[in-house]
């Protein structure tokens, strides 16, 4: 049986690539929608499906475009705290809804959502678009070894030659003007975002490279899940925009730039002319610490896939789909972690050529 599936933004760097993966499922429909009519009908022609024009602020062009669909991917950022049109609406019709939010407020406060989704008989789920759906997987893999854990480190980078849209580098210099929690010799401390620089090693081509402690939603629910202190590290590939993405942020906790994500289109532009530069692979590993048996224990849990990050990125929205699809995953509101297992996961890295690594 076809299902449609609308991919909001669905002209954009994410939307493109999710439509791309699930248009070769045979039983989805896709339809791409969003406000921006020419950028839609080129994508429409490019991908050769159906564009939509809607805007998700007026409930009425939601409304229809909603009309016969059977799940919703939000690629429109950015995703502020307090926003949630299309999942309210969604859960109101009974269509399942997920979104590529990474603004760990914004991901928390979308369980007020949870009644009215049961309600509907929808599943509403946010954060598919951040490291937080990863790192839960990994997590729930090797958490069992342990009695207790104590602290979890979590290390996510995406290789250069990956495109990025303008709102995820909007996105990560709007965390540098927030503080962000460290675990620290076993204690939490606050440190501004983009900070605390530490050589990581990461599985497979990426291999060692300095990331820098941001805020995560990883933080806040592994921790309550786990009752372990989390620290979340990310940055990039190649040296001088990590260089520009840390002076950008001494600035502004200097006082001399007030918001560092006005800097975004040139930051874009830059990181658009250095794509050559670098790899394509994506990895992220998990390191839990804690005890078992009275003893210490240490292990970790990396993946890496080289072929194509961006797409790899994306595997968590199209799982939640098939997953939705085949009849799974209860009504509610949820962030994405939790709500996939390794095994729902297996489907969409084997077909990235993604490697799963533990130790």
């Amino acid at each position: 049986m076809m299902r449609k599936v609308l991919i909001l933004g669905g002209y954009g760097t994410c939307g493109q690539r999710i439509t791309e993966i699930l248009m070769q499922d045979p039983q989805v429909e896709c339809i791409i929608g969003g406000r921006d009519t020419s950028r839609g009908q080129v994508a429409s022609a490019r991908l050769g499906v159906p564009f939509v024009a809607v805007d998700i602020q007026r409930q009425a062009s939601l409304n229809t475009a909603l009309d016969g669909v059977f799940a919703v991917v939000n690629t429109c950022g950015p995703f502020r705290p307090h926003d949630y049109a299309v999942a309210e609406r969604c859960a109101r019709r009974g269509v399942h809804y997920v979104d590529m939010a990474d603004e760990t407020s914004y991901i928390l406060g979308m369980q007020g959502l949870a009644a009215r989704a049961v309600e509907g008989g929808a599943s509403l789920v946010s954060g598919a678009g951040s490291a937080l759906a990863f790192s839960s997987v990994l997590a729930a893999v090797i958490a069992p070894q342990f009695d207790t854990i104590t602290d979890i480190e979590i290390a996510a980078l995406s290789g250069n030659r990956n495109p990025r849209g303008l709102a995820s580098v909007r996105a990560l210099l709007a965390v540098q003007g927030r503080p962000a929690r460290i675990y620290e010799h076993g204690a939490w401390r606050e440190v501004p975002g983009y900070t605390k620089g530490r050589t990581v090693d990461l599985p497979g081509p990426l291999g060692r490279h300095r990331l820098y402690v941001t805020d995560a939603p990883e933080v806040e629910i592994l921790s309550r899940r786990y009752g372990a202190g989390v620290t979340y590290r990310t940055g990039f590939e190649l040296a001088v925009l990590n260089r520009a993405h840390a002076w950008l942020g001494s600035l502004n906790r200097l006082g001399v730039i007030a918001d560092p994500a006005r800097f975004a289109k040139g930051l874009h532009i830059m990181q658009k002319g250095l794509r050559r530069f670098g790899k394509t692979a994506f990895g992220l590993r998990v390191v839990l610490r804690g005890e078992r048996g009275g003893q210490p224990l240490v292990r970790s849990a990396g993946l890496v896939g080289g072929d194509d990050g961006l797409s790899i990125l994306c595997t968590p929205a199209t799982a939640l789909v098939r997953k939705w699809m085949a009849g799974a995953g209860e009504p509610g509101a949820f962030a994405c972690s939790g709500v996939l297992t390794l095994s729902d996961m297996t489907h969409e890295w084997g077909m990235r050529q993604v490697m799963l690594h533990l130790s």
